[in-house]
């Protein structure tokens, strides 16, 4: 903020018309106090909702403090700076934690400005020689209203920014007590459960989003909070109050799926990521849990949403658990002891580069996805019925499965996928 502005220098007629004018204006402080609070309760839609008899005493108190302002700085020709502009700050302090727009805020005070001059003018009328007073007194109220509105609107922005790191602070504390299942034993709990919108008892999807794989390191800080705040614009179509953390080099969101069923969770995260990748140049990869009965099941959902993150497409993408088939999700957790349950002429089978081999392992695959139909196999890879069942036949042969029945089938296919998806881990 620039210095305080100056003033004009007054001659001693207008100086003492100004210092008369001054002692009406103290002896009518309380007056023009409850003059100011009536137009800012009367006209400010967001002090009249909160115009308890408590409220409309705090309102009273400060327009006392300001018309005995405007009073010092008539009498000293000077504008208030310094501790004298504490009651502003302070003011600004406990309407930024009251959640009072600042445009409310200022607006007030322009109110109280409007009212102030009004008062002046009715004090001026009746005397000699008012015009260079009026003049004088017009430019002080000027400037101490566009004084206190910056000093207001500094105070306002501190104090938001303080919340703000409060409530950043708060969210990572309370999301690590979850994460360890702690929180119900914090005597804040309640507050916070209630400020994050996050009733204990409800159902929630948790989500992990961090840096895709094929990036060139984990990114920054900056790259984190932007990730964060574009999550979090796109959940609050579908949430009512989004809750997302950036926690190391990942960001975790605990979603209430009240509102948003978990298909609408997950196509929402695909937009963020959308939009990252087109806007930022960043490929991002997100993991969806399973649905978390109560908040003491998200530290389950959220080792769930790790490995589901793991599991995200390499390039970027979004792996959500209830998207997938239970079969699927199997198969790709499959280890070295399940390789090696596989039967040796299996894997040699599945793992085979030869062409004729492909070919049987193609045709057991189709019939599969035709639910064992033999001429929709054939229309499918454009062969005779015969011919397919030729080959089913040479391939129950060569796994000693009957695989023209449905729980030898099933056994194959497994084989096959199995040896497919340890073929494409590293």
């Amino acid at each position: 903020m620039g210095g305080t502005p100056a003033l004009p220098v007054l001659d001693t007629v207008t100086l003492a018309v100004c210092q008369h004018v001054a002692d009406r204006l103290e002896s009518e402080a309380a007056d023009l106090a409850a003059t100011m609070t009536t137009a800012v309760v009367n006209e400010i839609p967001e002090y009249t909702t909160a115009a308890a008899p408590g409220q409309r005493q705090i309102v009273f108190e400060h327009s006392l403090d300001h018309v005995y302002a405007v009073v010092r700085a008539v009498r000293t020709w000077s504008l208030p700076a310094g501790p004298e502009l504490a009651f502003v700050r302070e003011r600004a302090a406990l309407r930024a934690t009251q959640h009072v727009p600042l445009s409310a805020l200022l607006h007030s005070y322009r109110l109280g400005h409007r009212t102030v001059w009004e008062r002046l003018v009715q004090l001026l009328a009746g005397q000699d020689n008012i015009l260079d007073a009026s003049l004088a007194l017009t430019t002080l109220t000027l400037s101490y209203t566009e004084l206190i509105s910056g000093v207001l609107a500094e105070g306002y922005v501190e104090r938001q920014r303080q919340l703000l790191v409060q409530i950043d602070r708060d969210q990572r504390d309370f999301l690590e007590d979850v994460l360890r299942g702690t929180f119900e034993r914090q005597v804040d709990s309640p507050r916070l459960t209630s400020t994050f919108a996050l009733v204990p008892g409800a159902d929630f999807l948790v989500l992990v989003v961090h840096a895709c794989p094929t990036e060139s390191g984990p990114h920054a800080g900056d790259s984190l909070t932007r990730a964060a705040e574009t999550l979090k614009r796109h959940f609050a179509l579908g949430v009512a109050q989004p809750f997302v953390v950036v926690r190391h080099a990942e960001i975790i969101s605990i979603a209430p799926v009240a509102r948003a069923r978990p298909a609408a969770i997950a196509h929402l995260t695909r937009q963020a990521l959308a939009e990252l990748e087109q806007h930022a140049g960043e490929r991002w990869v997100a993991g969806v849990s399973t649905v978390c009965a109560g908040l003491a099941e998200v530290a389950r959902g959220y080792q769930e949403a790790r490995l589901a993150a793991d599991s995200a497409p390499a390039g970027g993408g979004v792996y959500a658990l209830l998207e997938r088939r239970v079969s699927d999700y199997l198969v790709e957790r499959a280890d070295g002891t399940a390789v090696r349950m596989v039967p040796p002429a299996a894997r040699r089978l599945f793992d085979s580069p030869y062409p004729d081999d492909q070919v049987l392992v193609r045709t057991l695959l189709t019939y599969a996805s035709a639910d064992m139909a033999v001429a929709a196999t054939a229309d499918q890879l454009s062969i005779h019925p015969n011919t397919v069942s030729y080959r089913l036949r040479k391939l129950s042969r060569l796994l000693d499965r009957d695989v023209s029945t449905f729980s030898s089938l099933v056994e194959v296919v497994t084989w096959a996928r199995i040896i497919d998806q340890a073929r494409a881990k590293p």
